[in-house]
C-alpha cells in the first residue's frame, strides 16, 4: 500500500502548517477572485475587476495574512491536540475506510472555501487603500461569491478524495 497513515502521534511540522496553508490559501485566492468576478456580473452591484499587477500586489499583502493564519491554526491546534492524536487517528480512519470515502472533510472544504473567499475580498478592500486601486465589493456580493466558492471546495475535496481512493488501490 503506498498511503499508509502515521502508527505513533506526532503534530505536524511549520513546514507542513505553512505548505498546506499557502497550497489552500494559494488556491481559493484563484478561486475566489473569479467567483467576485462572477458575483459582480450576476447582482449587477459593486465593481471588481483588478489587473495582473494589482493581483500580484494584493498577493504579496495576502502572502503575510496566510503566515499569521498559518501559524494562529497551529498554535490552537497544539492547544487542543499538542500530541497529534487525533489527527493520527482520523489518518488512520480515513485509509481504513471508516471515514469520508470520496469527500476528503466535506465540512472542513465548504468552511474553508467559504472563508478564504471572505478573506480574499477583505484583502482586497483593505489593499485597495495602499496600491490606489478602484474596486467596490459589498456585502452581497462577497457572500454571494463565497457561497460560490463552495463549489470549488468541494471539487477539490472529491479530486483529493479520488487521488488517495486511487493510491490505496495501488
Amino acid at each position: 500500500m503506498l498511503v499508509r497513515a502515521r502508527q505513533t502521534a506526532a503534530p505536524p511540522s511549520v513546514w507542513t502548517w505553512l505548505a498546506i496553508t499557502f497550497l489552500w490559501g494559494t488556491v481559493f485566492f484563484g478561486t475566489s477572485i473569479v467567483m467576485l468576478n462572477v458575483s459582480v456580473f450576476w447582482l449587477e452591484q459593486g465593481f471588481f475587476n483588478p489587473e495582473w499587477s494589482e493581483i500580484s500586489s494584493v498577493y504579496a499583502i495576502y502572502f503575510f495574512v496566510l503566515l499569521a493564519i498559518a501559524f494562529g491554526a497551529m498554535m490552537l491546534k497544539n492547544r487542543m491536540d499538542p500530541e497529534g492524536k487525533k489527527q493520527t487517528q482520523r489518518q488512520q480512519d480515513v485509509l481504513a475506510g471508516k471515514r469520508e470515502q470520496v469527500f476528503v472533510s466535506l465540512a472542513a472544504s465548504i468552511t474553508t472555501s467559504f472563508f478564504f473567499t471572505v478573506l480574499t475580498a477583505l484583502t482586497f478592500v483593505l489593499s485597495g487603500v495602499l496600491i490606489d486601486m478602484t474596486l467596490h465589493l459589498p456585502v452581497s456580493v462577497v457572500l454571494t461569491a463565497a457561497l460560490l466558492n463552495i463549489s470549488a471546495g468541494l471539487a477539490v475535496s472529491i479530486f483529493v478524495g479520488l487521488v488517495i481512493f486511487v493510491l490505496k488501490k495501488v
